[in-house]
């Protein structure tokens, strides 16, 4: 017999087959993990006196505001709406629905 070590999983112990860290059924949970817990992409950016909110998808198709600490001005174009001025294509109480946002 030889006096190597048997590599085995970190998480349950299981030799694995695939020569690395952990075993398959393992990475699979893990790679589920990261999936899970990956965040949505931003749907757009609101800018406001110098205050930024970006929104993601959250539950039931609506979409959930953060503020973020972001410059305005390195955000994507496409993906901004600037309310410091005139927005075509957004109603009065779009807008005013927006910068209630900010105020809260």
């Amino acid at each position: 017999m030889a006096n190597g070590k048997v590599r085995k999983c970190f998480i349950c112990g299981v030799r694995p087959s695939n020569g690395g860290s952990y075993c398959k059924q393992c990475c699979t949970s893990i790679a589920a993990e990261k999936r899970r817990k990956a965040k949505p992409k931003v749907f757009k950016y609101v800018t406001w006196k110098g205050a930024t909110m970006e929104f993601r998808a959250g539950k039931n198709g609506t979409f959930v505001p953060t503020p973020i600490k972001r410059d305005p001005d390195s955000l994507p174009q496409g993906l901004t709406i600037n309310l410091n001025g005139y927005c075509k294509g957004y109603t009065r109480q779009q807008v005013k629905k927006f910068k209630r946002l900010f105020a809260a």
